[in-house]
């Protein structure tokens, strides 16, 4: 048995357990859950050059485009990339955690444990950012956006697309004004990213 077989035994003997008691389905390297309109994502992504991975937590909801284009249609193909909310496991103090499959099965085994540890530590912490669903996006306001105060958002974005995601919420909460106010901001600050401008500029102007 190589390293990496041994290694992803060993998580999927402790992580899918984990998982699936916090009502998330799924196998092998994503599974995902599905609470009312939110959908969540955790996935294993192994290292391109092999010999090690990382975890990827994402939510998205189920109104919002995925990331690629297109609308939520089957939840249980979501993959962590089409999620609007992505963060990599890491510990505090860190910006990203890659966990080495090691060279024996006691090197394994150390190293599924840290994993598991730290998601038992910080993986419910991400996903509790979300709730409760809408108070945790109408406590944004758009004058905080404005000058670039990220530290109520539940993820890491450019201001850009987090004034993008943020206009679309509220305009699915109804909330027109909150809306169009978010889509200015946006566009105020658009600056190369101009793919995005035409949706800005549509929920601008929408009544």
């Amino acid at each position: 048995m190589d390293a990496n077989e041994r290694f992803h035994q060993l998580l999927k003997r402790d992580l899918s357990p984990l998982l699936r008691a916090e009502g998330f389905k799924g196998s092998g390297q994503t599974f995902w859950r599905k609470i009312d309109e939110r959908i969540d994502v955790v996935n294993v992504q192994g290292s391109r050059g092999g010999g090690k991975c990382c975890i990827n937590l994402a939510t998205h909801y189920s109104f919002l485009p995925l990331e690629g284009g297109g609308l939520v249609k089957e939840p249980n193909k979501f993959k962590e990339y089409d999620c609007v909310f992505r963060a990599r496991l890491h510990d505090s103090g860190e910006s990203d955690h890659w966990w080495v499959y090691g060279r024996s099965d006691a090197e394994a085994n150390v190293s599924v444990d840290n994993l598991i540890d730290l998601f038992k530590r910080r993986g419910p912490q991400f996903f509790a950012r979300f709730e409760p669903f809408p108070h945790v996006f109408e406590r944004i306001t758009p004058a905080q956006l404005d000058v670039g105060d990220f530290t109520t958002m539940p993820t890491k974005m450019t201001l850009v697309r987090a004034a993008l995601t943020l206009a679309r919420i509220m305009r699915h909460l109804g909330r027109v004004e909150a809306s169009r106010a978010f889509a200015e901001v946006g566009l105020r600050h658009a600056g190369s990213a101009v793919g995005l401008i035409p949706e800005l500029e549509r929920l601008c102007h929408a009544k």
